[in-house]
């Protein structure tokens, strides 16, 4: 796998003020914490050049990241914040992993192919758009791929049916239902269209989270 990454400078100054700071700065505050780290470290990037870093790869992908003062150490992002007006990054939270230590990660679903039972009028039903999976660091997929080509309508994919590469595990109910295909009335009744929805980044799950820096006033 090949190595991507990441610089930062460790930060003494938090809260409000400091990071509004930093951001004016050009900068965006950071906070890294998990393997090797007793206690989460604030840090502080160039923002342009965490966005080429960050920039074609997966939530899931696992960079090196190299902070002033301290040896190298893998991390995956945990969370991104975003400003609510024009979306530029203005805070992430990774986690440093150790690679021989499977981790717990959510990875999204991705249909392939054409189900029959939408041809016919049904209306695909996708329940879990994310599946929690355990995995080394290295390991985690990028997405787990649905064939839907063979459903008719009234047909239902369950977490067992999916299939994953060998040393990833599944950790969701297997008689969860993944996606279906409903029928024409039954799909008006059950899936009320929603209008400009988001689907949250998938990020590692069962790990405590350090308390969260306040975010400037819209």
């Amino acid at each position: 796998m090949d190595s991507i990454t990441i610089t930062a400078k460790p930060r003494s100054e938090t809260g409000r003020h400091a990071v509004n700071k930093l951001r004016h700065e050009g900068k965006v505050p950071g906070v890294v914490y998990g393997h090797q780290f007793n206690e989460p470290l604030p840090i502080v990037f160039e923002a342009k050049d965490l966005r080429h870093v960050l920039t074609g790869h997966n939530i899931n992908s696992v960079f090196t990241l190299e902070v002033e003062g301290r040896r190298p150490t893998p991390v995956m992002v945990h969370e991104r914040q975003h400003d609510v007006l024009d979306h530029r990054l203005i805070h992430i939270d990774l986690y440093a992993v150790d690679m021989a230590e499977a981790v717990e990660a959510n990875v999204s679903v991705q249909t392939v192919g054409n189900a029959p039972g939408v041809k016919e009028g049904g209306v695909l039903d996708i329940v879990l758009r994310e599946i929690a999976v355990e995995a080394l660091p290295g390991s985690i997929p990028d997405r787990i791929e649905i064939d839907i080509s063979a459903l008719g309508i009234g047909d239902n994919v369950h977490v067992r049916d999916l299939r994953v590469a060998d040393g990833v595990k599944i950790i969701e109910d297997p008689d969860e239902i993944v996606l279906s295909v409903l029928a024409p009335q039954k799909a008006e009744e059950e899936v009320p269209a929603v209008v400009g929805a988001e689907i949250a980044q998938p990020e590692l799950i069962g790990e405590k989270k350090p308390a969260e820096e306040e975010t400037p006033e819209a």
